[in-house]
């Protein structure tokens, strides 16, 4: 007997997550009239509890589990561990419209692969495609194929220039961390013993009040400063709710201050939910206009994502960015690098930038523009399967109209991009990739061989 249940996050587009729903379940129940599921999204604790009791209580052989919107990868996690069967994880890709990432449902299933591969268990995936019959074929090759997914092995990256300039340094590197990592997001793990001893990082931990308490101490003249030099390069800041805008910028310095204060080269911050509903602001200009400065910011306390950002910014000495993937395109054979609007302006596909709100809490400042073309080196200082490596590959970011609201970039990855992304998924990589604007891989991989850190590609 076949299962399903569906999972959903309520500050994404729910209404437009249970017509995709819809449509999916329909497909399943063609191709397997008999499957019986725990209806409803499944949105928090009380709901997973009971859906975990369903499932207990009836003998299902293979299981369905519709990502319709970003979730974290707590529940999920404990469900595979407890039900022990094979299970497909089914996503959605959605329309770049250029407006609100609806359901941001592809990232939801990279944290959900990586979580479950780095705990031994490997599921399949499906990612929805506009072609029903494709859809089929993936849903019945589940139904019907043997138990377990196929592991996939990345290659070991070689370099390509062996008369490459590899003349470069990466000094000891200190990051400070703000507050921690959200529950359910593995992909933000880190070993500080390993940070510290393989990678030559310290680490100074700090909490969100520390940031907090920095950023209301800053004088209303410099605000006001900072604002007028933001508003010259962002258009409509005077369309914001001020209050909120200077919050976001005393965020900015505050930043700067806990830099200068501990003497730390980068940060790695949990920027949600308590910058918005404690301190009354997005986190995320602030942490561009630092991303700016080649002072890297990473989300969700991701220290190995910051660590990553750092080391590009240091051997090209250009900013870099932290990134989801949210959509995949076979047809266009492109993905979208996304993210709620950190990246720095520099990147900013010329005369798209303006300032915008977060797409799901409404508070300003965010960064909103398409990223600019050009060819750009993807990184990541990686725990995909619980082992540190690199990750390194090749892109270009294509001329495009930004996808989503926030910042964003259409990438192609040569030849293929669907598969490489599917590989990527089921190697387990995390569900942050850095990337900076130019091709140095092989100096990554070079770095790689210093530090005796194993070095993978696609």
């Amino acid at each position: 007997m076949i299962g399903y249940l569906a999972l959903a996050r309520e500050t994404f587009d729910v209404e437009y997550a249970e017509s995709k729903l819809k449509i999916a379940k329909s497909l399943l129940l063609s191709l397997s009239p008999d499957a019986i599921g725990f209806d409803g999204l499944i949105t928090n604790d009380a709901d997973a509890d009971k859906a975990l009791s369903f499932f207990n209580s009836n003998d299902f052989e293979k299981i369905f589990v519709f990502q319709t919107t970003f979730t974290d990868a707590k529940f999920l996690l404990n469900f595979a561990q407890s039900i022990q069967r094979p299970i497909c994880i089914v996503s959605f890709p959605e329309p770049r419209t250029g407006g609100r990432l609806r359901l941001n449902s592809i990232c939801g299933l990279n944290l959900a692969m990586h979580s479950l591969i780095k705990n031994d268990i490997t599921p399949d995936f499906v990612i929805i495609e506009e072609d029903d019959k494709n859809n089929e074929i993936s849903f019945s090759n589940f139904i019907e194929g043997q138990s377990g997914s196929e592991k996939i092995e990345w290659d070991i990256a070689s370099i390509t220039n062996n008369n490459a300039d590899f003349d470069y340094s990466i000094d000891k590197q200190t990051i400070g961390i703000i507050g921690t990592r959200p529950e359910g997001f593995d992909t933000c793990d880190y070993d500080s013993n390993e940070v510290t001893s393989k990678l030559n990082v310290s680490l100074v931990d700090l909490e969100l009040e520390d940031l907090f308490d920095e950023a209301k101490d800053i004088e209303v003249e410099t605000i006001v400063k900072t604002k007028r030099n933001v508003s010259s390069y962002l258009a409509g800041t005077e369309e914001l709710v001020q209050e909120e805008f200077d919050k976001s910028l005393s965020i900015f310095h505050g930043l700067e201050n806990l830099k200068d204060k501990h003497n730390l080269d980068a940060f790695a911050i949990r920027c949600w939910p308590e910058t918005f509903t404690e301190y009354g602001c997005a986190s995320c200009g602030p942490m561009a206009m630092m991303n700016e400065k080649k002072v890297s910011c990473a989300c969700e306390a991701d220290v190995l994502g910051g660590i990553s950002c750092n080391i590009l910014n240091q051997m090209n000495n250009n900013p870099s960015l932290l990134v989801d993937i949210v959509d995949v395109d076979k047809s266009d054979n492109s993905l979208v690098f996304w993210h709620c609007g950190l990246a720095p302006i520099s990147m900013a596909k010329e005369g798209t930038a303006r300032s915008g709100i977060h797409s799901n809490r409404k508070k300003p400042l965010l960064h909103d523009f398409s990223l600019k073309e050009g060819e750009i080196t993807i990184f990541r200082v990686s725990k995909a399967r619980g082992s540190l490596q690199f990750f390194v590959m090749k892109g270009q970011v294509l001329d495009r109209p930004n996808s989503f609201s926030g910042t964003s970039g259409v990438i192609n990855l040569g030849e293929n991009s669907a598969l490489k992304l599917e590989q990527m998924f089921k190697g387990g990589l995390e569900h942050h990739v850095a990337f900076t604007y130019g091709d140095i891989s092989d100096k990554l991989i070079h770095f790689g061989e210093q530090m005796d850190i194993p070095t993978y590609t696609l």
